[in-house]
Formats: structure tokens, C-alpha cells, sequence
């Protein structure tokens, strides 16, 4: 085949022959009912289960058969049949494809990501439709749902009315705004190692970021290396810090520039990310909204710090509770918890009120003696687990820095055994 270019055009459903029944053949034709051609199926065997339900007429390509069709599709993977269907196309006036056969081609297939009337498609002129694929794939996850009903309503408005230069700009400011999505995306203790994959793939196709204090400077400096713009959006205790109202705003304003934007968090979003109050305010402003997963601080920490949170014959579970409320107010409902507990508590955000724990933890009368620990600068070379009691907090927090987690039970004591990373400090 001749070197050829892409044209955007639609085409009206054709009359197709299908040869072949496997497994290639089975994606063709997926990609052609999508697109509601009328698709006749010929194949010496079926190969692949997709086809057993469908109409497949089993036999030889003859002259006969491609009469009155205007494409033609070889994936029977043939090369014998290829070539007779290349010269055959010019009596019988199809159009050819010739699967993974570029030289025997009029055509390509292309890699389409499809929104009901909304179709983006991804040609590489045959060179390599695993780009194209990987291509589309990635255009399908920028891409918000909320197109479809943006779609057919331009649909609408472009049949029942003739839209002046003032509706133009209107309507392309509204596409824009249609385009912006928000990824929520945990990014794990601290290190570039403990990023999931997901969470890189989608740094990937971030315009902008909104970063926590926690995330680590690896993770900050791959984002800038990408072109990402990043803003630092971290609360941090006694220091001026963004409100959660105007960390929403920020990420509302992005997403209608059409913009896709990153709000990073240091661990999973889930465990006190806040995750709730930015989804749930996004799609009150119908913002699309993904959300990314990660390894949260509070399982790592322990796992790196060779403590077993759930530890058979004496931990019958893990309780992940954090040691302040909203504005930093302590409070104390947590360490019930304590009294008799068959589980292991870890405790987020404790580091600063180790005073207070002993103090409330001793009026409540739980056992100072309770094993405990502190993992500073968890997932990071710094990392530090300082091993004592209930009683001995105030003292432990003074060895290690923050941020930090705190374990409380009695497999703590029992874990002493256990490889761990970093430092350990046992008083």
C-alpha cells in the first residue's frame, strides 16, 4: 500500500464481509456493531466462543461471496487469502483490511474511545495499533462522563436553532467547563516506591496539583518534571495554611478552566483524607470525580516498624482512629478502646497530644503499662520506631519527630522479634 493520511471523516454504515472467527476477528466486529454496520460473518471454523451465537457461515472464499460488498475485512490471519482478496478488490470494488498486514490494506482500523455521539479516534496509520490502543485509553480516563448529556444537548440546540456568533462563545465556554475532572489520589507514606501505579498513570495526565504537607519531595519533583503545575495546599498545626473551603474553591476553579486536576494526600484519602468533604463538594458542582487509592501511613508504618497489628491468640483486630477532631481539638472517645481491648489501636495524629493520652488514659484507668510505640517519618531513611508503655509517651515523643503514628496493645510487645526498618530506640 501506498503511504496514506488520516482523513476525519463519518462514514454511513457499509455492507461488510467478516472472514474469520477468532479472536481478532471477535474485536473487529465489536467495533462494527458499535458503529450499527451490517456485517456478514464467513470463517472455516469458529474459533473463539464470542461467535457461537452469531450467524457465521462456515466455508472457502470464493469470487462468489464478495459480490455487493463494499469493505472487506480479512482476520482469518491467512496470508494466502490476503493476498487473493488484494487482487480480487478492484473487480468487486470493496475497500480491504487485512488484519496486522499493512501492505494489503485500503484502510485501518483505528482505536476509538466513543461517548454515544461523541467519538475520539486514535490512528497511527497501521504503524502500531497497540499505541493507538494505549492512546485511546488514555483519552477515555481524561474524559468526563458528563460529555454524553453536554453532547445531546449541543445535539439539540444545533437542530432546532441557528446559533449566532454571542451562542458560540457561550457554548465553547461551557465545553470548557465540561471538560475539567478532579483525580483524588493517595500517594502512600512518603517515598516515589510506595506510589501505586495507578497514582503514577495518572500523574501523567495531570494539568495541575494541590499537594498536603505529607507528600514526600520525590513525588513533588517527578510532578514538576512532568510539566505539572504543583501548589502546596497543606494544613500544618500553628502555621497560617489553606482552609478546606478554599482548597475547594482552588480545585473547582481548575476543573472549570477544564483543567484536570490533582488533589495529592499523603496515604489513602479515605483514612482522614478528607476525601468526603472535596468529592461530595465537587459533585454538588457536577465535577467528575476519580478517586486513587494508597498505601496509607498507618499500616505501613506498622508493617516497616515490625509490628503485627493483628496478631493471632492476642490481637483479634486493628482500630485506626485519630486523636484529634476537626481544628485540632483532642478528645478521648478513642481510648475506651483500650480498656480490656482484644484489638490494636493506631492512632493517627497523636504525636502532639502524648500528654494528654497519659494523662486521660490513667483517669479513664488503663493501664500505663499498656506497650506502645511511636514510628516517626514513616517510609522514609529517616524512619524511627521508639518502643515503650501507656505511661511513657511523653518521654517517646521527645526521641522521634513528626509526623508520626502511635500503636497501642499488646502485640506491640509481642512483635519485638519481627525484622523492622530505620532506627529502634526500646526504653
Amino acid at each position: 500500500m501506498q503511504d496514506s493520511f488520516t482523513l476525519p471523516i463519518a462514514l454511513t454504515p457499509k455492507k461488510t464481509l467478516l472472514i474469520g472467527a477468532g479472536s481478532v476477528a471477535k474485536q473487529k466486529h465489536i467495533a462494527l456493531k458499535d458503529s450499527k454496520w451490517e456485517v456478514q460473518i464467513i470463517a472455516k471454523a469458529i474459533k473463539d466462543s464470542y461467535f457461537r451465537n452469531l450467524n457465521v457461515e462456515i466455508g472457502e472464499i470464493q469470487d462468489s461471496l464478495l459480490q455487493g460488498f463494499e469493505l472487506v475485512i480479512d482476520a482469518s490471519g491467512d496470508e494466502k487469502l490476503g493476498t487473493f482478496l488484494w487482487e480480487k478488490r478492484k473487480k468487486f470494488g470493496y475497500l480491504l483490511n487485512v488484519v496486522d498486514n499493512p501492505k494489503l490494506c485500503d484502510f485501518y482500523f483505528g482505536a476509538i474511545a466513543r461517548y454515544q455521539d461523541l467519538s475520539v479516534l486514535v490512528s497511527t496509520n497501521g504503524a502500531s495499533p497497540i499505541l493507538a490502543q494505549s492512546i485511546r485509553d488514555k483519552i477515555a480516563r481524561i474524559l468526563p462522563n458528563s460529555l454524553e448529556p453536554l453532547v445531546a444537548k449541543l445535539k439539540k440546540m444545533r437542530q432546532n436553532l441557528k446559533i449566532d456568533e454571542s451562542k458560540k462563545e457561550q457554548i465553547k465556554t461551557e465545553c470548557k467547563e465540561s471538560l475539567g475532572k478532579v483525580f483524588i489520589i493517595g500517594c502512600g507514606p512518603n517515598s516515589l516506591q510506595s506510589l501505586t501505579l495507578k497514582a503514577l498513570e495518572t500523574f501523567e495526565i495531570l494539568d495541575v496539583a494541590l499537594l498536603d504537607n505529607l507528600i514526600g519531595k520525590e513525588i513533588w519533583n517527578l510532578l514538576e518534571n512532568l510539566g505539572v503545575t504543583c501548589i502546596s495546599v497543606g494544613k500544618q498545626k500553628g502555621k497560617p495554611s489553606y482552609t478546606q473551603e478554599a482548597i475547594n474553591a482552588l480545585m473547582l476553579k481548575y476543573a472549570k478552566e477544564g483543567k484536570n486536576v490533582g488533589r495529592l494526600k499523603g496515604g489513602d484519602p479515605v483514612i482522614f483524607g478528607r476525601v468526603f468533604e472535596e468529592g461530595s463538594f465537587l459533585k454538588s458542582h457536577n465535577i467528575e470525580v476519580e478517586c486513587v487509592s494508597g498505601l496509607s501511613s498507618s499500616l505501613n508504618g506498622a508493617l516497616s516498624s515490625g509490628i503485627t497489628p493483628t496478631l493471632r491468640g492476642v490481637s483479634a483486630g486493628v482500630l485506626i482512629v485519630s486523636a484529634h477532631l476537626r481544628e485540632s481539638v483532642f478528645h478521648t472517645e478513642w481510648l475506651h478502646y483500650l480498656k480490656d481491648s482484644p484489638y490494636t489501636l493506631i492512632v493517627m495524629m497523636a504525636y502532639s497530644f502524648a500528654d494528654k493520652i497519659v494523662l486521660n488514659a490513667k483517669e479513664l484507668g488503663i493501664p500505663l503499662s499498656l506497650p506502645a510505640a511511636f514510628i516517626s517519618k514513616v517510609d522514609s531513611k529517616e524512619q524511627k520506631s521508639i518502643i515503650g508503655t501507656l505511661g511513657q509517651l511523653e518521654q517517646m515523643a521527645k526521641l522521634c519527630d513528626k509526623p508520626a503514628i502511635l500503636i497501642l496493645g499488646k502485640a506491640v510487645g509481642e512483635c519485638l522479634c519481627m525484622p523492622f526498618e530505620g532506627q529502634r530506640i526500646i526504653l
